[in-house]
Formats: C-alpha cells, structure tokens, sequence
C-alpha cells in the first residue's frame, strides 16, 4: 500500500507562514486560503498539533535548510523542495521540453561568447531560484540589462552558487498557465492538461516531490517551483484551491 493511501483520513495539517510580528498568526496574505482549507477538513495553523499525521508547509520561499520545517511528519522535506525550487536540479530531467538553458557562476564577458556562439540575440538572467522582474519587466533580459546592472540587483537577493542563463522566448500574452502538481495529479480550474504538463510530471517523478506547480504553454514547460511558496495565480479562488488539495490529499 502506497504510504499516502496508508495515510488517508487521517488528520492533515497546513502549516502557515507566521506574521513577523511573534504573534504566532496566519501570515495576512495566506488567511483567506487557511479559512478555505480548513472548510474542507484540513487542521491549519502555524505550529504543528499533535493529532496532525501529516504536514504540509505554505509560506514564503526559503532558501536555507535550517528554515525549512524540520518535523518527522512533513509530507516531503528539503531534498524535495530543492529539485522543484533550483532550477539546476531539474532542468536535466525536463531540458527537451523546456528553454534552452546553460548555467554559470558568474557573468562576465566569457558568457557573451557563450550567448552568442548558440546565436541567441537576447538572453534571459536569474539565478538558481529568481529572475529580477520585480524590478523591471525587462531587468532580467541582457543586453537591454548589462552584467552589471543585474549583478548589483542580484546582489541584494539571497544568493546561489549558480545563475541560469536562458534563451530568450518571447511568450504570447496569457499562454502561459499554472499547473498544480498534487500527489501526482494534475489540477486546472479548466480541467485540461496539455500532454506536455503529463510529460513534465512523468519525468519530475523521480523528485519524489508530491507538492509542486509547473508554469506552461501549451508546447512548452518554462519553470517548476516548490508547491509551498507558489502563489494560487488570481484566476484560481481559494475555494477551488482548497478542493484541489482536499482531493489530493484528505
């Protein structure tokens, strides 16, 4: 019997980001989501219950193990939400499917030769984990940014050993979609799921991660990230998104 089947209609608890102020409650961004889940049965909450028999972390990313929930019960640990949160760890399992990708330690000229001898006009920059459009739509894409610009920007993120160097793709506005990966099911509020997404999921098996998103066209994988920082996207309510995890998991 698979492990989850095993622990089927038993308590299953969401544990929520605190608000910083010590106040031990749900994070305000995350409460209307915590009313919705606790509605369809889950227990919720920002420290761990005693009747819980298994744990699920939503929150804010992280990036270091030591902040990562170090409870026995959690649904998966930081083994698995690194191989959906670093870019390096599972571009190899999907590369045929998703943009072309090298990585580096640094930017400098020697990455020049390395854009243009793949004959990419433009280039997309993040580190192992994050672009920076949240400081510019275009921030991130060189050369309308230079190594320098985005260096200094980088520089104020949490680092990583690596930076992601990504062909530049223009996407069509509103083609791309979020995915909900959710002990191996795939959730959309339309239901459809391109058999690129069916792809994706057959080859991230191996992650081991039952907790994930995949963002994608309807041809093209672009990114995996972690299911406890994703954001639900506004065209999914919090009821929708609590049924989806009840299904998957309760």
């Amino acid at each position: 019997m698979h492990y989850l089947d095993m622990i089927k209609n038993k308590l299953f608890q969401i544990l929520y980001q605190s608000e910083p102020n010590g106040s031990g409650n749900i994070a305000s961004y995350l409460e209307e989501e915590a009313m919705a889940m606790k509605a369809v049965g889950f227990l919720v909450g920002t420290q761990p219950v005693n009747d819980a028999h298994q744990i699920l972390y939503r929150g804010c990313t992280i990036w270091k193990e030591n902040d990562y929930p170090q409870y026995d019960n959690m649904l998966q640990g930081w083994k698995e939400y690194c191989q959906t949160l670093f870019l390096s760890q599972y571009y190899p399992l999907i590369k045929d499917i998703t943009i072309p990708t090298f990585f580096c330690k640094s930017l400098n000229d020697e990455i020049v030769k390395e854009i243009e001898m793949r004959n990419w006009k433009k280039a997309f920059i993040k580190n192992d984990v994050s672009a920076l459009v949240s400081y510019g739509p275009n921030m991130s894409t060189w050369p309308t940014t230079n190594f320098e610009e985005m260096i200094r920007r980088f520089n104020k993120m949490p680092s990583t050993q690596l930076f992601a160097v990504r062909k530049y793709i223009e996407i069509p506005l509103y083609s791309e979609e979020r995915y909900w990966v959710l002990n191996n099911k795939i959730y959309h509020k339309s239901g459809i799921i391109p058999d690129i997404v069916r792809k994706a999921v057959r080859k991230l098996k191996v992650t081991g991660s039952l907790y994930y998103t995949i963002d994608a066209t309807s041809d093209l994988i672009i990114e995996v990230n972690p299911g406890e920082s994703s954001d639900r996207y506004f065209d999914n309510s919090t009821d929708l998104f609590a049924l989806w995890f009840a299904d998957a998991f309760l």
